[in-house]
């Protein structure tokens, strides 16, 4: 479930409506930025504007050839307000757009920004056609990408067929791509092994345990850098009282949670720090461990020392998530705390409960860069602000750091940011662990990439 338009999706969407749309910038597995629908970019101003010169001889899907205005239509529509992207939060501090050519479009920023190339490879900035109505562009989807979609609509099955103009001859290989869901991940392990489908997209570590051994099958991983979280809305009771905040950060023994979720995985206990840790910015703090009696003293303190009781929504269809949220429970019940964790799949989910609720669950992905990771999330009045968390300096010294380019500056900026995060946030972080996939042996070109997973235009099949 969800929109397939870039510019307002969220969910499982994402990690196929880029085989349709794709970005004027990509990063590729190992986050190097390469070329896609542009060819090249230079900054000018000391990085405040920068111009990008456009791939030439790229069709959309509908038979137009790709134009700088289909560039300006998309940008335009993810920040103006009525609309009501997500991506304003990742591209709100573009001033300006213009085309000199229809080849050329020159982006002026608000400040000087040397990530910005590496920000257009975020998922929302994906380009749309002008020329399509916003409804055709989510139900009618007509993009520049390796694979074509007839209508999309929430469905267990999705079909994608070859792009046979596409702007790289040789590419896909593929004829057709085949999106199935099947909630439960054994019955996906039994599908894979009966040759049923070809590859897993994401697996959790108890079954890679058991594909590991299995005949005829391979696995994949990335670092660490997809977590899973409970957030806590610090405007709504009762955490909008800083000592319940505080007393919950201190129930979760982190490294058991991660255990729990992880079995024999290579995923990374963690201080609720949001940064990923490959990021070269990412600092490792101790300032949150479990201490059950410190956590109850907090609650006394709050007023709650006849008990208090809470509803947590957990994720049932991502792996570990209702497990580490069990185990949390448990935990608070000997602080006098009740937890009623509410299991739920993920699509009705984020459709109907995320942004929702005051204690729920949460899957985030990597972002391309530290501002980004931070900025959709934590800042005042973003989209995704599952927290509300609201702070003014916050926001000043992640403005502070997106323009700095003194580099040592920059790292000094984000240390402080990621402090007062871990400090004062309302983000229960317990882990960050890799993406692992689980394919076919006679699956060829696969990577998992950190961002889109799936790459589908290399990927083949031997014989």
């Amino acid at each position: 479930a969800g929109p397939f338009d870039p510019a307002l999706a969220v969910g499982v969407p994402i990690f196929f409506n880029h085989w349709v749309y794709e970005n004027l910038v990509d990063v590729d597995p190992d986050y190097n930025e390469i070329p896609r629908l542009a060819e090249s970019w230079v900054p000018e101003q000391d990085g405040k504007v920068w111009v990008f010169n456009l791939r030439k001889g790229v069709r959309w899907h509908h038979g137009r050839e790709f134009e700088a205005e289909d560039v300006l239509h998309t940008f335009r529509r993810i920040l103006d307000d009525d609309f009501g992207s997500p991506g304003k939060a990742v591209y709100g501090r573009i001033e300006g757009l213009e085309a000199p050519d229809a080849s050329t479009v020159r982006f002026t920023l608000a400040d000087s920004n040397a990530d910005f190339p590496v920000q257009l490879a975020a998922f929302q900035g994906r380009i749309v056609p002008h020329d399509l109505s916003d409804e055709e562009i989510n139900s009618s989807p007509r993009g520049t990408g390796p694979f074509r979609i007839d209508k999309y609509a929430n469905a267990d099955r999705i079909r994608f067929t070859r792009n046979e103009d596409y702007w790289i001859a040789d590419r896909p290989y593929l004829d057709e791509i085949e999106f199935v869901s099947i909630p439960e991940q054994s019955t996906m392990a039994s599908a894979l092994r009966a040759g049923e489908v070809d590859l897993i997209m994401r697996v959790s570590a108890q079954l890679t345990q058991t594909l590991r051994a299995a005949s005829g099958i391979e696995l994949a991983f990335t670092p660490a850098m997809i977590k899973h979280q409970m957030f806590m809305q610090v405007d709504t009771p009762p955490f909008n009282d800083d000592l319940v905040r505080r007393a919950f950060k201190l129930i979760g023994d982190r490294v058991a949670m991660t255990q729990i979720a992880w079995p024999e995985f290579p995923a990374r206990p963690e201080d609720d720090n949001p940064v990923i840790p490959p990021s070269p910015f990412r600092i490792d703090t101790s300032i949150w461990r479990q201490d059950l009696q410190q956590a109850r003293r907090l609650i006394e303190e709050a007023g709650h020392g006849a008990g208090l009781e809470v509803t947590l929504w957990a994720i049932s269809d991502l792996p570990g998530v209702v497990d580490f949220s069990l185990a949390f429970a448990g935990w608070a019940k000997e602080i006098g705390v009740t937890i009623n964790v509410e299991p739920i799949k993920a699509d009705i989910y984020y459709a109907e409960k995320w942004l929702q609720v005051p204690f729920g669950t949460v899957s985030w992905s990597p972002r391309t860069t530290v501002d980004e990771q931070l900025r959709v999330a934590y800042t005042t009045g973003a989209k995704w602000n599952e927290t509300h968390f609201s702070d003014t300096e916050l926001d000043r010294l992640l403005d502070e750091a997106l323009a700095e380019t003194d580099r040592s500056r920059r790292a000094a900026l984000y240390a402080d940011i990621q402090r007062r995060l871990i400090t004062d946030g309302g983000q229960i972080i317990p882990y960050h662990y890799p993406i692992a996939a689980a394919h076919a042996a006679n699956v060829r070109g696969f990577r998992v990439h950190p961002l889109n997973e799936l790459e589908a235009r290399d990927v083949w099949l031997a014989e």
